[in-house]
């Protein structure tokens, strides 16, 4: 069983990767900030107009303000339609791109608990790419989810993640290199 898995994940990243090296955008990795969140984004073209962006996050929700003192981690893949494009004579460009996608980490809730979540998540954003390999971005990123934790007497809980959408309203400005 596990030879098995471990040949279907082998077979999948081959075809992931090769599929995505037969189109004309470009691969980028970069960084991502926000007022509550630190993360590392890697995104790859999956067609003409299409991309996947894969990113690993820090949630420093409270921990900038000293009031906490570990941040909560996550991890979210999002599938990008270019919504809107235009290369300008200088060879630079801009677009606008949107997707939906998929968050799940370990972060902090309202009360303080630290817990499990999971979500959908949506982008929104623009993008301006200069001539260099380098483009700089600004992002709505909303997440709705829900968020798991035990109470001081042990319980599980489950609650509505409120700091998804409460810092969804929050622009995120990245910076990528292009490659």
């Amino acid at each position: 069983m596990r030879q098995l898995a471990c040949t279907a994940f082998l077979a999948a990243a081959v075809l992931l990767f090769w599929h995505c090296g037969m189109v004309a955008q470009d691969r980028s990795a970069g960084l991502n900030l926000a007022y509550n969140e630190f993360s590392a984004m890697y995104q790859i073209p999956v067609g003409e107009k299409e991309s996947l962006r894969i990113s690993a996050n820090l949630d420093m929700t409270k921990v900038i303000s000293g009031k906490v003192l570990y941040p909560g981690v996550s991890a979210d893949a999002a599938y990008l339609f270019r919504i809107w494009g235009k290369r300008f004579l200088s060879g630079e460009s801009m677009m606008f791109s949107a997707g939906p996608g998929a968050c799940a980490g370990y972060v902090r809730d309202h009360r303080g608990h630290y817990g499990l979540m999971a979500s959908l998540t949506g982008y929104i954003g623009f993008e301006y790419i200069f001539l260099v390999p380098v483009s700089i971005s600004l992002s709505l990123e909303p997440c709705l989810g829900v968020h798991l934790n035990r109470d001081r007497f042990g319980y599980v809980n489950m609650d509505f993640y409120r700091y998804g959408l409460l810092y969804s309203l929050l622009p995120h400005v990245g910076i990528r290199y292009r490659f």
